[in-house]
């Protein structure tokens, strides 16, 4: 053994990677070298730093060994290499087997190393244990794979849906069975896309474009699915291919021949051609249904090849409803067992057309010919009034187990057609034209096998039969177990009219709803003795008088039917367009979706019968005499406002269940339904009628009276106050009280109700969600009942838990406060609650974990903090050894901040085996920006291992450059004023003193553009005349063609002029202020300002320039004496130069506006 595990060592090392202590534990027989030698040479087709492992749950056969490993091919430095970690459940056998040993009851890594060929670091070992995870945990699928994997007995399904997918993920394992990827958005299947899942058995890929009308309008899908050629074909295994709703425009190509089962309904496949089957040979369940109808619309004929399913000689299912077939198509395969057809406009059936089908169990031809009074759904009638079935177009039917017929306008049923038919279970004839064959009905003499029967909603139009006529044949069905009569529309039930049913023992289920019946005689169902369910809801029944009908429940006869027939439409079982359709979420297929108004609780006592929507407003005891058989009865939604003294049951005795929600009860004594000794569950939900009366306050102790009673709801009834200042059962065990005003009762300062629930010492789970509480007073903790295990406080407003009052609540299990206002979490769950199993945290505000939030609480398995605030999750908050326990975590919608903080908890994220539900797609960042909207197992913790020398050269470096980037854009941007500030100050500091200047020699420097002869003419012959030339008041201009010294500088002599001037006049012009030369001026003049804390500035505007300019209008409203304009009417222009004239004798700061200069 040891010269073998030696020769394996120098193989592994000849590979480029270590195997360090491989334990003679696990190595069982004898090694077959062929199989190292194949994947040897699959090793040497890697290079570089490449290091080629098994794939995922990965199987190398060669001859009959096997060697297998459950490790992904990962990418490595050269030098480092990580070992093998086999699976642990493969169970004995030929081959060689690595694995971790289990020590203390938890799964330790004590055997594998990771062995460098050149001295590591710790930091760098550190870091690989960080990159791989997967190997040291032994997880055999990535944590990055956005999809949730289950395993059991042989079968490995990997869903994902609905994950916003637009590719097929990686990491998907090899022994992958069934893959789920519905809901998503990925455009294109390749060859590529699944070749490496050889194992798969199934693939839902539906709802990836969902047709226009079928799909939702907030994501319209344009981009049809692509499927190239053969990207299913290298899948061996291949049995189930699902495809639906995905505009797919024909059927793909390249399919493997082991597919058994194929759905594609609701693309746009509007042809079926033998060609488009031809790889088909094998297929048994064909869905083609949904290519065109009025949701998915075609615009074209819906064609099918006279010959196409011909050679499909295994297809045993075929659905083609909703596709406007106008036949049934032809050259069917006689191995066909269920056809469904429904939905189309096949208005005859020839005797030929079914005649193959000799091996048929299932047929639909519903809705073919549909009848269309108040359909919800747009709805065209056959041009003959109804479908036209030839007498022997059933013949060959000896097999058939289901017939649906359901609205087809038929008004009789021949006995002919079912002659042949001797095992007939289930005959649907609903939403037909039949009332007149309900009372003849011989055709029912050839089905004695039928268990169900559906004769609902034949009802004549416009007429209001005074009873229910039923045909004696209906005696003879003596296997009948379920008869559905709704939608017959009469108004009295008699004893006789049931006659005909008394001889079926085996009765269980007889529905008479939606009848508007008046009257009905209820001890008729006594002499039923095998009926379980009796379904009068939706009717008009309402109480007797107790003198006039000794019967049970009667009514004023004035009734219109015209005004209630319309109420038929309320049960949608009946009168939606597809009854047996699937959605994007299941993948079901053609299975009934019948649902009672009854709850399953209810039914599961025994005989139930269901009075609800009724117009029983007031119970009479001998409206139920003759009844006691009764286990369960539904009284719901009928106004009853009586006020309960604890007779009205009396002759029920043996109820156990009684739905009264939805009523308006009143409960003033204490008596109510004490006659119901039996009773074990009660819903008082929605009755707030009486609740909500200002004035009027309800008794609640009478549950304490009901001692078999285990569950009470009283939901949505606004119970603000009450008699009672508690409840008090020694019985009840669960009580639903939703939807009421506990703020109220438990406001702060009213002490009288804090112990509500106090005396109900049963009573293990409490439902107080929707109560508006803002708080929970701490006494409330206290006064709590003391074996409660379940506390749901979910949308309420709590803004603060009193976390360390949970201690009195010794046997509590579960703890959901969900959906309110949280910002904290207890400091030490443990120290809080000892026995806390599960704690639900979903939907709050918190931002921030406590230290020591999970220390100690090792009880803890299920925990969810889902759409939150947090950001960072520590280790000290989450120890190890505690949350290693749990079951489940969820954590999406949540803001974590992915910098180094979160290096433990994705390091722990990626190695633990506790199910985090979407953690690839939910799971994400908030920040930083690199990391935003990415999941947080893809964070790169190699960063956050770096060398303090690296972490310097970056600072170093990184700091260089934005100081380069600085320094470029300031002098860019400030160059002249850096220059002039550091030699102003360099002057300072060398002693540099002001020189005295002489007084300004001039009255004005005139700043012009000398280059416009215009301008220059206005200057020389109008300015300097007016203001030079006048004896009455002159002024010394400085003027550049005059008085600058010729041979100095420019900037010198106009550094001089200005500082040797009283004012500077500015002569503007569009040009002028355009020009280098103008700014130069303007900045010299206006630097005196800054300077010398003088205004020496007067404009004239020769023209209409910089009108929104700041400037400007700030200085006219500072100084308006110092903006002038060239005037262009003749006869103001002397009031011009007068202005001019005081503005240059004048100081600009004198002029300033007064106010102005007050409030600045």
């Amino acid at each position: 053994m040891r010269n073998k595990q030696e020769e394996l060592e120098a193989l592994a090392q000849s590979q480029r990677f270590d195997i360090i202590d491989i334990s003679e534990t696990w190595w069982n027989g004898s090694c077959d070298w062929s199989a190292l030698q194949a994947l040897q040479r699959d090793r040497q087709s890697r290079r570089g730093g490449q290091l080629a492992l098994c794939p995922v749950n990965g199987t190398y056969m060669m001859e009959q060994h096997v060697l297998q490993c459950r490790v992904s091919a990962v990418s490595l430095p050269p030098l480092y290499h990580a070992p093998w970690e086999p699976a642990l459940d493969n169970g004995p056998g030929p081959g060689i087997h690595w694995s971790a040993k289990a020590r203390g009851g938890e799964r330790q890594v004590l055997e594998h190393h990771l062995v460098p060929r050149a001295k590591m670091s710790n930091a760098l070992l550190f870091v690989l244990l960080f990159l791989f995870p997967m190997l040291l945990s032994g997880a055999w699928f990535p944590k990055t794979l956005p999809c949730d994997v289950k395993s059991s007995e042989g079968t490995v399904t990997v869903d994902c849906t609905y994950r916003r997918l637009t590719q097929v993920p990686r990491g998907i394992p090899e022994n992958a069975t069934n893959l789920t990827l519905s809901i998503n958005h990925i455009p294109h299947i390749y060859p590529t896309s699944f070749a490496q899942l050889k194992n798969l058995m199934e693939i839902d890929f539906r709802c990836n474009c969902v047709p226009v009308r079928l799909g939702p309008k907030d994501l319209v899908c344009n981009r049809r699915l692509e499927i190239e050629n053969g990207s299913f074909a290298a899948l061996t295994r291949l049995k189930s291919l699902y495809l639906d709703a995905n505009q797919l425009l024909e059927i793909p190509r390249g399919l493997p021949a082991t597919l058994t089962l194929l759905s594609l309904e609701a693309n746009t496949i509007f042809s079926i051609q033998k060609a488009n089957l031809s790889e088909l040979g094998n297929i048994e369940v064909l869905y083609l249904g949904q290519n065109c109808y009025y949701r998915n619309p075609c615009n074209v004929s819906f064609e099918i090849e006279e010959t196409a399913f011909l050679e499909l000689k295994k297809l045993t299912i075929l659905s083609l409803k909703s596709n406007n077939l106008t036949h049934i198509p032809s050259n069917l395969s006689s191995t066909l067992k269920e056809l469904y057809i429904y939905n189309n406009r096949i208005q005859v059936i020839q005797e030929q057309d079914l005649s193959a089908l000799l091996n048929l169990e299932i047929l639909d031809l519903s809705g073919n010919c549909p009848r269309c009074y108040n359909a919800p759904y747009p709805c065209i009638p056959c041009t003959r009034g109804s479908i036209q079935i030839h007498s022997k177009a059933f013949d060959s039917f000896k097999n058939l187990r289901i017939l649906r017929l359901r609205s087809n306008s038929l008004q009789s049923v021949p006995s002919s057609w079912f002659k042949n038919i001797k095992n007939l279970k289930e005959l649907d004839l609903s939403q037909n034209f039949l009332m007149k064959e309900i009372g003849d009905a011989q055709f029912l003499k050839l089905v004695p096998s039928l268990v169900e029967l559906d004769l609902s909603f034949n009802f004549e139009l416009q007429l209001y039969s005074p009873f229910l006529k039923l045909s004696e044949t209906f005696s003879s069905l003596s296997n009948l177990e379920t008869l559905r009569l709704k939608g017959y529309v009469f108004k009295e039930l008699r004893e006789e009219d049931l006659r005909p049913l008394l001889s079926l023992r085996n009765l269980t289920v007889l529905d008479l709803g939606t009848n508007f019946i008046k009257v009905a005689n209820l001890t008729v169902f006594e002499e039923f003795p095998a009926l379980k369910f009796i379904d009068l809801s939706v009717n008009k029944i309402s109480p007797s008088s107790g003198e006039s009908n000794s019967n049970g429940f009667c009514s004023n006869l004035g009734f219109s039917v015209e005004q209630h027939v319309r109420q038929v439409l309320q049960e949608m079982h009946y009168f939606r367009y597809d009854v047996y359709e699937r959605s994007c979420r299941s993948k079901d297929k053609e299975a009934a979706s019948y649902q009672s108004s009854v709850k399953e609780d209810c039914l599961q006592f025994g005989k139930t019968l269901d009075l609800s929507r009724n117009n029983v407003f007031f119970i009479n005891p001998s409206d139920f005499q003759g009844l006691s058989s009764l286990t369960c009865l539904n009284l719901s939604d009928n106004a009853i406002s009586q006020t309960l003294n604890g007779s009205e049951f009396s002759y029920l005795s043996g109820l156990k269940y009684l739905d009264f929600s939805n009523n308006r009860v009143d409960l003033l004594y204490q008596t109510a339904f004490k006659e119901l000794e039996h009773l074990e569950i009660l819903d008082l939900s929605n009755n707030q009628h009486y609740f909500l009366a200002e004035g009027i306050t309800e008794e609640l102790s009478f549950i304490k009276s009901l001692t078999h009673l285990r569950k009470l709801m009283m939901n949505d009834n606004d119970i603000s106050t009450t008699i009672n200042t508690g409840m008090e059962s020694q019985s009840l065990q669960i009580l639903e009280f939703r939807g009421n005003r506990l703020d109220v009762l438990w406001m702060d300062g009213n002490a009288r109700y804090l112990s509500f629930f106090k005396n109900l010492t049963s009573l293990e789970e409490l439902d107080i969600s929707f109560n508006s509480l803002s708080f929970l007073p701490p006494t409330v903790f206290e006064a709590m009942p003391p074996k409660l295990k379940l506390l749901n406080l979910t949308n309420n407003q709590l803004k603060s838990f009193n976390w360390e009052n949970l201690h009195y609540l010794k046997k509590l299990v579960t703890l959901d406060l969900s959906n309110n206002l949280l910002t904290t979490v207890p400091r030490e769950l443990s120290n809080c609650s000892s026995s806390l199993q599960e704690l639900m945290l979903r939907n709050n505000r918190i931002q921030q974990l406590t230290k020591h939030f999970l220390r100690g609480a090792f009880k803890l398995r299920y925990l969810d903090l889902s759409s939150n605030k947090i950001e960072v999750i520590k280790k000290s908050s989450f120890p190890e050894n505690v949350i290693n326990n749990l079951k489940m975590l969820l954590l999406h919608g949540n803001p974590f901040r992915c910098n180094c903080e979160a290096v433990w908890f994705v390091w722990w994220i990626n190695q633990t085996q506790v199910t985090i539900p979407l953690l690839a797609s939910d799971v994400t960042c908030a920040g930083p920006g690199a990391h935003k909207g990415r999941s947080v197992v893809f964070l790169d913790l190699y960063t956050c291992e770096l060398d303090t020398s690296y972490l310097i050269l970056y600072a170093l470096s990184a700091s260089t450059v934005l100081s380069f980037m600085v320094l470029a854009v300031t002098s860019h941007l400030y160059f002249w004023d850096v220059w002039y500030s550091y030699h102003y100050c360099t002057a300072k500091l060398k002693g540099y003193r002001r020189l005295s200047l002489p007084d300004a020699c001039y009255d004005a420097f005139i700043a012009y553009d000398n280059e416009d002869p215009a301008v220059n003419d206005w200057v020389m012959e109008e300015l300097v005349r007016r203001l030079e030339d006048r004896k009455a008041r002159q002024f010394n201009l400085c003027l550049e063609a005059r008085d600058w010294l010729p041979g100095q500088p420019v900037f010198d002599n106009l550094s001089q002029s200005i500082q040797l001037s009283k004012k500077t006049v500015f002569v503007l012009t569009n040009k002028y202020i355009k020009s280098g030369s103008f700014r130069t001026t303007f900045y010299m003049a206006h630097q005196r300002l800054l300077d010398e804390k003088l205004d020496v500035i007067i404009l004239i505007f020769l023209e209409k320039v910089l009108q929104k300019s700041r400037y400007v209008r700030l200085r006219k409203r500072l100084c308006r004496n110092s903006v002038l304009e060239w005037p262009t009417n003749p006869q103001s222009q002397p009031f011009f130069w007068q202005c001019l004239k005081n503005a240059i004798a004048t100081n600009n700061s004198l002029a300033y506006n007064k106010l102005l200069q007050e409030t600045v």
